[in-house]
């Protein structure tokens, strides 16, 4: 990436800037790639770091690849629901590789969506059969809705199968996802056991601390589970038998295994073996195989690598067409 700011002008990309800058699909060769490198090296990504306050969560996310690094600042604040306002905020900054002269600063709760939209797609296209026809999400918060639209990316999906909050969290849902795929039909179910009998597919999008699905393996059984909200110890969003039915569970990053209840859990209990823990990298790169037929289980918990590998396709979009405002430092 050529170096660009050397006179400190910044480029500024807002929430409008970067939502319908790439077409969902064009985002996962960013994230597939991300996933297949190593941890050791260039590119790189250290653990991320947590600041805890009143059941909020301040989060630092650097990475480094060889033409540039990034460090995404992440608020989450669960009571926003009741707010009106994204769960998730936050800036994500660009820094020039060569140079360590910023480039750009990025709006995070788009960037977040989108990226998170990506990898959830990752586990659709590795984890399912080609050809699943519809979804389930819990959870019709933002990040619900966007795995919705990229679920639909990767797969035929003509149909949304949800579990909302309330009425007004299912009506925004229904209008985010209509905004991006005006074709897919949307349902709303009674409860997850309605949710289960009408699909295969589901992904959970809450930051619950206790499984939003019933730990019933007859209602479980055959179908893939993908969890992309919990990203505490102390939350589990899957049950476990949709472990012990899977018998492993894919993670998108190897911090997974010591950051998130949904891995944590299952190991300490020994409903896994830790040798069946792997990343989705290896699906992706052909290194590990699973069973389409039987249960899947996918748990992301997001890394800095795909924040940066998916805010530079957005970044050199944003140069070509000339989007976002540069200002002086």
């Amino acid at each position: 990436m050529s170096a660009r700011g050397t006179n400190s002008s910044l480029l500024v990309l807002s929430h409008a800037d970067l939502i319908g800058l790439l077409p969902p699909a064009a985002l996962l060769a960013p994230v597939e790639s991300a996933a297949c490198v190593s941890g050791e090296g260039i590119p790189y990504a250290p653990q991320r770091q947590h600041l805890e306050w009143n059941g909020n969560s301040f989060l630092t996310m650097p990475a480094v690849a060889q033409d540039l690094i990034g460090t995404k600042l992440v608020c989450v604040v669960p009571g926003n629901a009741t707010r009106a306002l994204p769960v998730t905020n936050g800036l994500m900054i660009l820094i020039d590789g060569a140079t360590g002269v910023p480039l750009a600063l990025l709006n995070a709760a788009a960037l977040t969506a989108l990226r998170t939209g990506a990898v959830g797609a990752l586990g659709v296209k590795h984890m399912t059969p080609a050809g699943t026809r519809s979804v389930g999400i819990v959870g019709c918060g933002v990040q619900g809705a966007w795995q919705a639209i990229f679920a639909a990316t990767v797969r035929p999906v003509s149909e949304v199968f949800c579990v909302a909050r309330s009425a007004a969290s299912f009506e925004r849902f229904s209008a985010l996802v209509h905004g991006q795929v005006p074709k897919l039909r949307i349902t709303l179910c009674r409860d997850a056991h309605e949710l289960l009998e009408r699909t295969e597919l589901v992904i959970a999008a809450t930051t619950s601390d206790t499984p939003v699905l019933p730990d019933e393996p007859r209602v479980l059984e055959g179908k893939h589970f993908i969890g992309i909200g919990s990203y505490r110890p102390t939350m589990q969003e899957l049950p476990d038998a949709v472990y012990r039915l899977a018998g492993h569970i894919v993670i998108d990053a190897d911090a997974a295994r010591a950051e998130v209840g949904d891995v944590m859990g299952p190991l300490e209990k020994g409903i896994v073996d830790a040798r069946d823990v792997f990343t989705i990298g290896a699906l992706v790169s052909g290194q590990r195989t699973i069973d389409l037929t039987r249960t899947t289980a996918y748990k992301s918990v997001g890394m800095a690598l795909y924040d940066l590998f998916v805010a530079r396709a957005l970044y050199t979009e944003a140069l070509a067409r000339k989007v976002g405002r540069q200002v002086t430092l």
